[in-house]
């Protein structure tokens, strides 16, 4: 999450930011690459000070946020791999990809009004995971659909110890899916109301796993490793 400039966060306590990235990038010769992790991770994180939440909340909201917090802690943080664009544009994927990645956002007569790079700015992020800001994020983070994109209530959660309230846009833009001025353009609350948000009526995850992977979908044995193209 890309929170490290907001005041109240400590040096101490900064969380990674998109500018450390060159930092990792071009580290393998994988395309999908383990993301760089902290060396000898605390084992135990229940006492970290960001997840001892305050008394001054409601004793409701701290009851649900500590309930949510000990489900999360029997759960395994998976932690994504990052995306090699060097070793891409070397064997002459990256083209291919970046055209796969984009969307373009046309009004009903075809007029092009927007493009998007958000899967091509998710796919550029190469930060570090901090186990500590992830549980108190989900531990804490709650969404409200029937707001406005631009609503600045429509996410609350807790991070670095304090409360933070943000609109759908400003969420997206604080972990970098998209950037300001992407979301300046006066198509933009168009284009992510028109976004798809549910499963397409003809999907069926059996035919869509025998195309990508060429296999039969067996949910317990299924793995990402099995995926033949993710460009198929």
């Amino acid at each position: 999450m890309t929170l490290a400039k907001e005041k109240g966060l400590g040096p101490g306590y900064r969380i990674a930011s998109l500018d450390l990235r060159p930092a990792y990038a071009g580290c393998t010769p994988n395309i999908m690459a383990r993301r760089t992790q902290r060396t000898n991770p605390p084992e135990d994180v229940t006492d970290h000070r960001f997840l001892q939440f305050p008394q001054t909340l409601s004793d409701a909201t701290r009851a649900r946020y500590i309930t949510n917090l000990s489900l999360l802690l029997t759960k395994e943080i998976d932690i994504a791999p990052s995306f090699d664009w060097e070793l891409a544009t070397r064997i002459g994927l990256a083209a291919l990809i970046q055209e796969f990645l984009q969307y373009t956002h046309s009004d009903a007569s075809g007029v092009e009004l927007f493009v998007c790079q958000g899967w091509a700015h998710l796919f550029r992020i190469q930060e570090p995971v901090y186990r500590e800001f992830v549980l108190e994020f989900y531990a804490t983070v709650s969404y409200d659909p029937r707001k406005a994109l631009d609503d600045r209530t429509t996410f609350t959660f807790r991070l670095g110890g304090l409360s933070r309230e943000y609109s759908v846009i400003e969420l997206a833009t604080r972990v970098g899916i998209y950037t300001a001025d992407e979301t300046r353009s006066v198509h933009f609350p168009t284009f992510l109301a028109d976004c798809l948000t549910d499963r397409p009526g003809d999907y069926n995850e059996t035919t869509f796993w025998a195309e990508i992977t060429g296999g039969i979908y067996t949910p317990s044995t299924a793995r990402g490793g099995m995926i033949r193209s993710t460009t198929y």
